[in-house]
């Protein structure tokens, strides 16, 4: 019996590609994906869990991004950002934060 097809909704997701940037926080690269018009929109940010990446909002980021600049962050630790010795929720925050500023969305949802 042959695979079930994904739903149209997410196929079109997933072939969205999202533009990739990278910023440094304290002395670390940081990694993030975007999606939507860079612009005056209000911003979505949206953070991944634990053992998680930026990845995991590929099929949501762009159902969001057709009003808004949505972006998707890999924390340190996660997907393409760098790897440190420790980790604090107050580091991420910071880099968090950084994504932000670099891309000019505040204020911004947090998801």
């Amino acid at each position: 019996m042959p695979a079930p097809k994904a739903p149209a909704w997410f196929a079109d997701a997933v072939a969205s590609k999202p533009t990739h940037h990278d910023i440094e926080v304290d002395g670390a690269r940081i990694h993030y994906r975007a999606w939507g018009t860079v612009g005056d929109l209000p911003g979505v940010v949206l953070l991944h869990g634990g053992a998680a990446h930026s990845g995991w909002w590929d099929h949501i980021a762009p159902q969001l991004a057709t009003d808004r600049r949505v972006i998707a962050v890999d924390l340190s630790g996660h997907g393409d950002s760098a790897w440190k010795d420790e980790y604090d929720r107050s580091q991420w925050a910071r880099e968090v934060v950084a994504a932000v500023r670099a891309e000019e969305i505040e204020p911004a949802i947090f998801v």
